[in-house]
């Protein structure tokens, strides 16, 4: 109780709202609120005080406060209501007012602010309800403004009483008041100043100076004290703790002067969860892997362009947030699957739960149905457990290459195709029998890599040798049984036992399923600055980024990408962009314009790319202007080429289902694009020095970016696909990390203090079908209005296209730069 012993020794540092205390009676002053000032208030009951503060209330708030003078013999009860709609902070209240020397009255107040974060300006009415008809004929006005420019200061002006009513004997003079919040530590401790007068007695004002403190999470104490500066204005004390249990908070304040103790009980409820008291051993929780990374949104809201942030995003930021968690102890990984995610985020994954256990956090899984990439990331776990009937389809990698030339022989259809590369293998999925020598060469030196890294992270993580790993392998489907005898699995459990592993897990915490981190009320003043993350996922192509309801096809559109690397490098809160890419690439234009914002943002911030799964080709295009390049150690990256393809389908349409076409031309170039005949010699020439006029800029643009030779880039090219590890060894990555490494990364080159929290906002999200409707870009967002495709497959067929390893996109027009391959490794 030091602090309570500081308030009563040091009477000048405390504060409360005690100016009410001591008036006299005048109806418009409604119930005493526990200490606060015109710049500290930003609950529900800044309607009584400063109507800015609502804006400040970032969900539903219900208080009720019950006041009552013993010596006076007065009481009241008032309900005060907050929520925010729309952007804009609304409020209502209803006070009763009784006393034996002073006239009973209801005082009914509605309120509203508009603004933003940082500045708020408000305004209220009051109205009042009596047995005396001077208070029954009463309206009153007040308006308010409240700056928090930072996170250390507030500052707030309100005018009470606006329009100065008069009634008969009853006379209510404008009043004033000029508040100053202070917060020299943290959100912990909070220093006020107001100092409130009436219209042309400004020297006979009152000063209240109020203290607010944290003592533990979920027990704030505060207290105040106000006086004035010439005789006839009394001194009064009030002193408040309050007890928050989440949803839930309760408050006793007491104090007074000459006109006696006064009492205030106020109860809070609110949707917003508050710092609340906290169990000693404090929460675990169970991630669903599974549930977390389905998208979960509705066909419907997607069709509409609603959709939400990317769930592997989400996710991570989930995980972040969780370790910097004091209130979490543990979690259990449910591991039932991984929808979305290939190798580059399953090391990401990994990552992530090792960061948790190194932030002191203890960590089981429990496997359910997994398959490699799956028991990948549960070793990041101390504890692995199975259940009796768990399927472990732990069998080893293998990548799959399919070719489907004899299939379009078969149908009569021939392919014109103008590439660069002999790795640029794209075109032979259609136009070879069985896969080329140069694609099982670049597969088989990525699946090397693949298989030598999670050998390594496997083993070192379980403490076994690789020798048991391949057992494992050998297996086939081993049974939980085999795989605890192996050292891969800790123990087989009963689901009835988890709750018991639990409690051995955390002896003392207690399990809550509705955890989520940083899901409390910030009472932070001020805005962050904030670290731009913007996505390039999926194909790339022009127009706006988009996925289809059913999650069939996501494209990663030029238009979006370069927008909001403008709004990211325009906006002054924003420090640095990550640039997070998981694209196999797609049409070369959309990319060079990508590639021309990243550099464009670069010369104002730093830009970090962070490749996920995969980013290559189109996808290394974009990526390669950044600040710095980070990839993952499984990331599919490079494919540094260009390739053109149409089909000629005259032998299917023509010979075998009798379709006849005639062309007429005036050039012998008009029918270039046609897809009847196959090219002539003239025109097979001219697209191949198209291709290669493409080739060449690109390359001479990774070696401008990446500052090599254009020979020494050549000799790395050619569509050739490398790992991670591999990309990294030859430069054209700059070092191996995830996401959470880029945001670091961003935060190192802004000259951020680490110490200084910042934000991460997602800004170019993909949207529905109707997604391109509304907002006007700049200049060089506009540049990239290209098209967009038209969908001419149906979902059926895109579905089963990915199942079999055909890539779609191939088929559209136009130059691509795209992976040589569809590959799949499991």
């Amino acid at each position: 109780m030091r602090l309570l012993a500081l308030l009563l020794l040091l009477p000048s540092l405390a504060l409360a709202q005690t100016s009410t205390i001591v008036q006299a009676p005048v109806p418009t002053r409604g119930m005493t609120l526990p200490p606060t000032g015109a710049a500290l208030v930003d609950e529900a009951t800044a309607l009584s005080l400063n109507p800015a503060g609502l804006g400040f209330v970032r969900s539903g708030q219900l208080f009720y406060l019950h006041e009552r003078n013993l010596e006076r013999d007065s009481v009241a009860d008032g309900v005060f209501l907050g929520a925010q709609l729309l952007g804009l902070g609304l409020g209502a209240s209803m006070e009763w007012i009784r006393g034996r020397h002073e006239p009973d009255y209801r005082r009914t107040s509605l309120g509203l602010s508009l603004g933003s974060p940082t500045l708020q300006l408000g305004g209220s009415w009051h109205g009042f309800s009596s047995d005396d008809d001077d208070i029954d004929a009463l309206d009153t006005f007040d308006v308010g403004l409240t700056a928090r420019p930072v996170r250390a200061l507030s500052l707030a002006a309100v005018v009470k009483d606006l329009n100065a009513p008069t009634e008969e004997s009853l006379e209510v003079k404008r009043k004033y008041d000029f508040g100053l919040g202070l917060r020299p530590l943290d959100e912990r401790f909070t220093l006020g100043i107001d100092w409130l007068f009436s219209e042309g007695a400004f020297r006979q004002g009152q000063a209240t100076y109020t203290l607010q403190a944290e003592v533990i999470p979920g027990l704030r104490l505060g207290g105040g004290v106000s006086h004035g500066f010439v005789s006839g204005v009394p001194l009064a004390l009030q002193l408040a703790a309050t007890v928050d249990t989440g949803h839930i908070g309760v408050t006793y304040a007491a104090g007074g002067g000459e006109d006696g103790t006064d009492h205030v009980v106020g109860v809070r409820l609110s949707s917003e969860s508050y710092r609340s008291l906290r169990p000693p051993g404090g929460v675990v929780t169970m991630l669903d892997l599974n549930d977390v990374l389905a998208s979960g949104g509705s066909p419907l809201l997607a069709v509409l362009g609603v959709s939400e942030a990317d769930p592997f995003l989400r996710l991570s930021r989930w995980l972040d947030l969780a370790a910097k968690d004091e209130r979490l102890s543990g979690v259990v990984l449910k591991m039932e699957g991984l929808p979305g995610v290939d190798w580059g985020k399953a090391e990401e994954l990994r990552q992530a739960v090792l960061r948790l256990r190194a932030s002191g956090k203890r960590v089981m899984a429990v496997l359910l149905s997994v398959d490699d990439m799956g028991y990948f990331v549960a070793t990041a776990a101390e504890r692995i457990y199975a259940v009796p009937e768990s399927f472990l389809h732990i069998n080893g990698l293998a990548a799959h290459l399919q070719t489907y030339g004899g299939t379009m022989d078969k149908l009569g259809v021939k392919w014109d195709v103008a590439r660069v590369g002999k790795y640029k293998t794209a075109p032979e999925q259609l136009t070879l029998s069985e896969p080329s020598d140069a694609s099982r060469e670049a597969v088989g030196a990525y699946l090397d890599n693949e298989v030598s890294w999670y050998e390594r992270a496997v083993t070192e993580s379980r403490k076994v040798p690789v020798e048991k790993l391949r057992e494992l392998w050998a297996a086939g489907l081993p049974t939980p049984k085999r795989a605890q005898e192996l050292g891969f699995v800790d123990a087989i459990i009963h689901p009835a036992e988890l709750d018991g592993k639990v409690r051995e897990m955390a002896p003392r915490a207690r399990f809550s399923a509705a955890y989520a981190p940083r899901d409390e009320r910030e009472d932070r003043w001020g805005k962050r600055r904030r670290i731009a993350v913007v996505p390039v996922l999926g194909t790339i192509a022009g127009g706006k980024s988009r996925e289809d309801p059913l999650g069939f096809s996501r494209i990663a559109g030029a238009e979006t990408v370069v927008r909001a690397l403008e709004s990211a490098k325009s906006d002054p809160s924003v420090v640095a962009i990550v640039l997070r890419v998981d694209s196999g690439g797609g049409e070369v234009l959309a990319s060079y314009l990508m590639y021309q914002a990243v550099l464009d943002a670069a010369k104002v911030k730093p830009v970090i790319a962070s490749m996920g799964d995969m980013a290559a080709s189109g996808g290394y295009y974009a990526a390669m202007g950044a600040t710095e390049m980070l990839a993952l150690p499984t990331t599919i990256t490079g494919s540094i080429g260009v390739f053109y393809i149409k089909p000629a389908l005259r032998g299917l349409l023509g010979d075998k289902l009798g379709i006849s076409q005639e062309t007429l031309s005036r050039s012998p170039m008009a029918d270039v694009f046609d897809t009847w005949q196959p090219w002539t010699p003239e025109q097979q020439t001219a697209v191949q020095q198209w291709v290669d006029a493409s080739y060449d800029m690109f390359i001479t643009e990774v070696a401008r970016a990446r500052k090599k030779d254009k020979a020494e880039v050549d000799a790395i090219a050619r569509g050739r696909v490398w790992s991670g590890t591999d990309a990294l060894a030859r430069g054209l990555v700059d070092r191996l990390g995830g996401l959470h490494d880029a945001v670091e990364s961003a935060r190192k080159h802004a000259g951020v203090p680490q110490a200084e929290e910042l934000d991460l906002v997602l800004i170019g999200e993909a949207r529905g079908f109707f997604s391109s409707m509304g907002g006007e870009p700049g200049v060089q967002a506009a540049l990239a209005l290209l098209p967009a495709p038209s969908e001419p497959f149906p979902a059926a067929l895109r579905q089963l296209a990915r199942d079999a390893g055909v890539n779609l996109e191939l088929l559209r027009p136009g130059m691509k730069a795209m992976m040589p391959f569809t590959l799949t490794v499991r």
